[in-house]
């Protein structure tokens, strides 16, 4: 093998190196933050169950509360107390209905904000990975064409090399046989 065989082969190698490297280093980036908004999301969701099953269990505790109280007051001046305490409970459970109503619909708001970020990023993540890619394949066809390149003028000279061989043999052997 030629010194400019070697070194081709060298150049060759050398530039498979950083497509490798490159290709590597963008699965892992997009796989991490995929990986990473996914996780984001999930927690985002399970505070949000928690925090409305908080509510939900205090709602209750207010709703027993008053259920306490009406009963009380029932027992001890049922007539005069019935209807304010009913008007009571109405208004808690109300405020229980629309406090919940809000925390779900910030809820659903939060759960969509964090959707749309990790749909927003993988979108980013993608392009990149395309751009590095497209480089990536630019960088291959400049090597191939010089490879082509090189080869080429291998060929040619090892075309005008043998020709060259080849007329002085047919010179060599005329002189020693002492044909013309």
């Amino acid at each position: 093998m030629t010194e400019d065989d070697k070194n081709l082969d060298d150049q060759i190698n050398d530039s498979t190196e950083p497509i490798e490297d490159t290709t590597n280093i963008v699965d892992d980036t997009t796989g991490d933050k995929s990986t990473t908004l996914k996780d984001d999301a999930k927690e985002a969701f399970d505070v949000a169950k928690e925090k409305a099953a908080e509510f939900a269990g205090e709602a209750k505790e207010v709703f027993d509360h008053v259920k306490d109280k009406a009963t009380e007051f029932i027992n001890e001046d049922a007539k005069e107390l019935l209807g304010s305490a009913k008007e009571k409970a109405t208004v808690f459970a109300n405020e229980a209905g629309e406090k919940l109503e809000t925390f779900a619909d910030t809820a659903k708001e939060k759960t969509s904000e964090f959707a749309d970020d990790a749909k927003e990023t993988y979108e980013e993540a993608k392009v990149k990975a395309k751009a590095l890619a497209s480089e990536a394949g630019e960088k291959l066809s400049e090597f191939t064409d010089v490879a082509e390149e090189k080869l080429e003028d291998l060929a040619e000279d090892a075309k005008e090399t043998f020709t060259e061989t080849k007329e002085k043999t047919k010179g060599f052997f005329s002189r020693l046989f002492g044909k013309k």
